[in-house]
C-alpha cells in the first residue's frame, strides 16, 4: 500500500530537517510530502487521497500564514478521522493547543526545538496507533458484513420454516381424513394397523407444522399476544390434565410441590400452557413405565422457579448445546423416535417473548430437568 506523511511549516529549513529525520527510519513504502501554507496542505491531502495513498500521520506547525495549525489539523481530521495529527511549534498558546486537542483530536504536541529520538518514537507510535485503528475498522467491517449475511440467512430460514409449515396443512387434512375413513370402513387388521401408523405420522407432522408456524409468527413479530393475569398453579394443573392419558398409560407417579395460590403471572395463557404441555409431554415420554415425575416449586420474592424432573437417561451433552435451537444439529434430536428439537425451541421462543427464563440440565440421581422461572405480577383488583 502506498503511504504518505505530510509536513506543514512555513519555514523551509524546518521542512528539510523533518524530511531528513523521517527518511532515516521510514521504509520505502512511505513518501514524505511538504507544504508551506494551509491551503497547500489541504490540496496535498486531497490529491494523495484521490491517488490512493494512505496518510497515517500529518505534522503541522502552529504559527502559519492563512490559517493556524490547529485550524488546518481540525479540517484534516474531519476528512480523515483515523489520521494521527501532531502539532509542532514553540509559539503555540494554551488556547491553540486546547483547540487542536479538542477539534483535531491531537495525538501529540511537540515543542521546538525537538529531541530527535523523541520525534522518531512519537511518529513510530503514531503510525502504529493508526495501523491498529485501521485494523480494528477492517475487522468491524468484516463483522458487519458477516452479521448482515447471518441476518439474511436467519430471515430466509424463518421464512422457509413458515412456508413449509403452511404448505403442509392442506395435505395433512386429506391424509388424516382418508386414514380415519380406512379405519372406519375396513375390517382388515393389516389395513387398520397401517391406517393407525399413518395417523401417528400425521400427528407428528401436524405438530411440527403448528410449532413451525408458531415460531415463525413470533420471530417475525406477527403473533398477536394477549396478556391475562393468571394464577400460575392453574396453568400447571391444566397441563397435567391435558397429559392425563399419557400419564395413566405409562403409570407415571406425579410428585408435586404446590405453587402458592397468590402467585399470579401476566401471560398469554395459550402460549404458556403450550410450554408446560411440551415439557411435561417430553418428560413423560422419556420416563420409564411406572416411573416418577417430580415437579418442584420454589418462590423467592417476586420469582417462582418450577423444575420438572424426570428419571430418564437425561440430556446428552451434544443435545444440551442445541436443545433450544430450531435447527438443532444433534443427530439424536433430529432422528429419535419422539422428536424434541423443534418443540423445545418453541418453549424458548415463548418464554423469551414473555421475558421469562428457561433452563435445561441434568439432575444428580435423576434424569433431565427443565426449569422455568416466572416473575410475579401484581393482581388488578
Amino acid at each position: 500500500m502506498k503511504r504518505a506523511i505530510i509536513c506543514l511549516d512555513d519555514e523551509k529549513i524546518v521542512l528539510d530537517s523533518l524530511k531528513r529525520e523521517l527518511r532515516t527510519f521510514l521504509d520505502d513504502n512511505f513518501i514524505i510530502e511538504v507544504a508551506e501554507r494551509g491551503s497547500e496542505g489541504l490540496e496535498l491531502v486531497e490529491e494523495l487521497t484521490e491517488s490512493g495513498y494512505d496518510i497515517p500521520v500529518i505534522i503541522s506547525d502552529y504559527v502559519m500564514p492563512e490559517m493556524k495549525g490547529d485550524e488546518f489539523l481540525s479540517i484534516v481530521k474531519k476528512a480523515n478521522p483515523k489520521c494521527q495529527t501532531i502539532m509542532l511549534t514553540g509559539q503555540a498558546t494554551i488556547t491553540g493547543v486546547t483547540n487542536a486537542i479538542n477539534s483535531a483530536n491531537l495525538y501529540r504536541y511537540i515543542s521546538k526545538p525537538w529531541d530527535e529520538e523523541d520525534m522518531q518514537l512519537t511518529i513510530k507510535e503514531a503510525i502504529n496507533s493508526y495501523d491498529k485503528d485501521r485494523e480494528i475498522e477492517r475487522h468491524l467491517c468484516s463483522l458487519e458484513i458477516a452479521n448482515e449475511k447471518l441476518l439474511k440467512l436467519d430471515s430466509a430460514k424463518t421464512y422457509f420454516l413458515g412456508l413449509l409449515a403452511h404448505e403442509l396443512k392442506t395435505p395433512l387434512i386429506g391424509i388424516y381424513g382418508n386414514a380415519k375413513l380406512i379405519e372406519e370402513l375396513t375390517e382388515d387388521e393389516d389395513l387398520i394397523e397401517a391406517a393407525g401408523e399413518i395417523l401417528c405420522s400425521e400427528a407428528r407432522l401436524r405438530k411440527f407444522s403448528e410449532l413451525s408456524l408458531l415460531i415463525t409468527r413470533i420471530q417475525m413479530n406477527k403473533y398477536v399476544i394477549n396478556f391475562y393475569q393468571e394464577p400460575l398453579w392453574s396453568i400447571l394443573e391444566i397441563s397435567l390434565f391435558n397429559n392425563k392419558k399419557l400419564i395413566e398409560d405409562k403409570q407415571i407417579k406425579i410428585i408435586q410441590e404446590p405453587i402458592p395460590a397468590e402467585f399470579y403471572v401476566n401471560i398469554d395463557t395459550s402460549l404458556i400452557s403450550k410450554v408446560f404441555d411440551i415439557i411435561i409431554d417430553n418428560a413423560i415420554k422419556y420416563s420409564a413405565e411406572k416411573g416418577e415425575l417430580n415437579i418442584k416449586a420454589n418462590v423467592d420474592g417476586d420469582l417462582c422457579s418450577i423444575k420438572i424432573i424426570d428419571f430418564g437417561k437425561g440430556f446428552e451433552q451434544e443435545d444440551r448445546d442445541y436443545l433450544f435451537d430450531s435447527f438443532a444439529s444433534s443427530k439424536d434430536l433430529l432422528t429419535h423416535s419422539e422428536g424434541t428439537g423443534l418443540s423445545m425451541a418453541a418453549t424458548k421462543v415463548i418464554m423469551d417473548l414473555h421475558g421469562y427464563k428457561i433452563k435445561a440440565y441434568n439432575c444428580k440421581n435423576a434424569g433431565a430437568c427443565v426449569e422455568l422461572i416466572f416473575t410475579k405480577s401484581e393482581v388488578d383488583l
